[in-house]
């Protein structure tokens, strides 16, 4: 345990850096009360669905360290930060550590990744569950109380955590998605729930059995439901036609109205949830009442980007970019977009074509590959005086 300052300036509280060797990045988290909570919403389909959307598309963009230079910038090829942005922590890539940073700003509002050492040294880069830190404002400085796994208690600052928020109010703390709609989350929720209790107990095939004579009603009453839900509960016996020996008459009666608007609900529950995210409905499958052609769906993947995700990763940026301990003063980082943004191949290389212009082109045939992810062209030797002289030897005219 390595004691800072911070303990002897406040000396109430046990302050201790984060340790590699003494505690896992991985923590446990605990379980939260209700019916729709940030730790729940996963199980909302379509809430999975649109945090999986912004997740996955942020975890296949690249994070790109970069140098400021005089002649602008160039891009850091090695180094601890380099390093660790590659392999934040074992057995975790950087595609895996920036999905789950987005996982946790749609569902808690906050994301707390912690420094890791070895013998003072950073070593890792790991997420710490959002509901066991408590973020504080003391001495005016951020301080944020870690609970382990065993309800050991811990109080940390800037040094050992970077705090990535989402929408705040008060500067502190960002605001979660799910606990600001948790009333749609809710009916989202329980209009699954109802359509699996409808097909699981479904045995109506849409009338009533009025019984013309009576012996012992109890008795008969219970063998004629028992004969009914045997050949029409459940989805596989659903709306079949009812056969029922003895005196029975069959009412027919027509779909309550609840049930003939589910699906509309379904749709507007769908649309709604889309829009707490800040997602396209189309991208998690929901109808959007219009019919997607090559030029709109572009238009709404640009619009995605840019609304959608660029948002989140902007956060992400700036945040380990402002931390001392991830990058230097001279040193960013940036999400390299363009690999959400690629234009089919008949427009690139227009654009290409146009670059390279001899006159007005602002790029060389190296950068071009560079940004095709091709090879660079390799290299032509350069020639020897002995061999120029062969060459013009070769192709002078021969003697009459």
């Amino acid at each position: 345990m390595r004691l800072t300052l911070r303990e002897r300036l406040f000396g109430t509280v046990e302050d201790r850096a984060l340790d590699s060797q003494t505690i896992p990045p991985v923590m446990l988290q605990s379980a939260p009360a209700g019916s729709v909570t940030p730790g729940t919403a996963l199980t909302v389909g379509d809430a999975y669905a649109c945090v999986r959307v912004l997740a996955d598309a942020a975890a296949s963009v690249p994070l790109i360290p970069y140098r400021r230079t005089q002649n602008g910038r160039e891009r850091v090829e090695g180094g601890r930060l380099v390093e660790l942005l590659q392999r934040p922590a074992p057995a975790t890539t950087q595609a895996g550590l920036v999905g789950q940073i987005v996982a946790h700003l749609n569902t808690y509002g906050n994301a707390y990744l912690g420094k890791f050492r070895r013998d003072g040294a950073l070593d890792q880069l790991a997420l710490l569950a959002p509901d066991r830190v408590q973020p504080e404002i003391r001495g005016g400085r951020p301080l944020y109380t870690l609970t382990g796994p065993m309800g050991e208690q811990s109080v940390h600052g800037t040094d050992d955590i970077v705090h990535i928020k989402a929408l705040t109010t008060d500067g502190l703390v960002g605001l979660s998605p799910v606990r600001q709609a948790r009333t749609v989350l809710g009916l989202s929720d329980q209009l699954a729930e109802h359509a699996a209790t409808f097909f699981a107990n479904d045995a109506s095939p849409r009338g009533v059995l009025k019984l013309q004579r009576f012996g012992d009603s109890t008795e008969q009453v219970d063998s004629l439901k028992a004969q009914w839900n045997a050949g029409h509960k459940g989805t596989e016996n659903a709306h079949k036609i009812a056969i029922i020996s003895g005196e029975v008459d069959f009412l027919p009666v027509s779909m309550p109205l609840d049930d003939a608007q589910f699906l509309e609900q379904r749709k507007l529950s769908a649309v709604e949830v889309a829009r707490i995210f800040r997602v396209p409905p189309h991208l998690i499958g929901a109808d959007t009442g219009e019919s997607m052609t090559y030029s709109n769906l572009e238009t709404a993947a640009i619009e995605f980007v840019t609304y959608s995700l660029r948002p989140w990763l902007v956060a992400i940026e700036q945040a380990i970019t402002n931390d001392p301990d991830l990058c230097s003063e001279r040193q960013y980082v940036e999400f390299l977009l363009d690999s959400l943004l690629r234009a089919d191949h008949a427009t690139r290389a227009e654009v290409y074509a146009k670059a390279l212009d001899p006159i007005t082109g602002w790029m060389t045939h190296a950068e071009v590959r560079k940004r095709e992810n091709l090879d660079p062209e390799p290299e032509q030797p350069t020639p020897s005086k002995s061999s120029v002289a062969q060459l013009a030897t070769a192709t002078a005219s021969p003697p009459r």
